[in-house]
């Protein structure tokens, strides 16, 4: 989530809130409730004052969910453009296998994306299931840089993108496996161990701020 926009946005709504309530102020001090000559504008006032809490209050809604939704639209439209960018990295007569198993697993990820959204906020999948598409967006990412880089003439292969596809691989394996398991987990036990769920949670989080793997860089 963009915090930066998202204080930006609420910044401005308290700052239009403060103008009503300057407003309120300055029209109480105006006109008189007690004055017969002023208590028309005065009542006016306090009906001009409730529509624009009323006008703010659903705008400060409108704001934050807009971001809210700007920001996970963008990632849909970062995922495809990378998506897109790994189908015609260099040249598409090498690393077939790597380059079909890279898709392959974005495209799982982007499958099952509306149905962790709707997942309780108290669940701890969503925010695995974020991590892990933000990592193999970034482990695409790599690749298709790896590709196009790569010199088809008279280099030869490292393995570097055999490795990611490895990682990645086992990256997606290993956050089924938990989603398997915590689906299919009895909910009338409390004794499930989230431990496994909480360390890879911390793993990812240290590969995206870390290293060549790291997020955004």
């Amino acid at each position: 989530m963009n915090i930066r926009k998202l204080l930006k946005v609420n910044l401005i709504n308290i700052i239009i809130l403060a103008l009503i309530v300057a407003f309120k102020i300055f029209s109480g001090m105006l006109f008189d409730a007690h004055d017969s000559n002023n208590s028309g504008l005065y009542t006016f006032s306090l009906v001009l004052s409730f529509i624009f809490l009323l006008l703010w209050g659903a705008y400060t809604i409108y704001s934050n969910v807009s971001v809210v939704k700007e920001d996970k639209l963008e990632k849909k439209k970062n995922a495809v453009e990378v998506r897109n960018r790994l189908m015609k990295a260099g040249n598409r007569k090498f690393f077939v296998n790597e380059r079909k198993t890279m898709v392959t697993l974005l495209d799982s990820l982007a499958a099952r994306e509306k149905y962790f959204e709707a997942m309780d906020s108290s669940s701890k999948l969503p925010e695995l299931f974020e991590l892990t598409t933000n990592q193999m967006i970034r482990n695409a990412t790599n690749v298709a840089e790896y590709m196009e880089t790569f010199d088809y003439i008279s280099g030869r292969d490292s393995g570097y993108v055999g490795t990611i596809c490895n990682d990645s691989q086992h990256l997606v394996d290993k956050f089924n496996k938990l989603v398997e398991l915590t689906v299919t987990y009895d909910d009338t036990s409390r004794d499930y161990d989230t431990r496994e769920i909480d360390d890879m949670i911390e793993a990812l989080e240290t590969m995206r701020k870390t290293g060549k793997g790291a997020l955004g860089s």
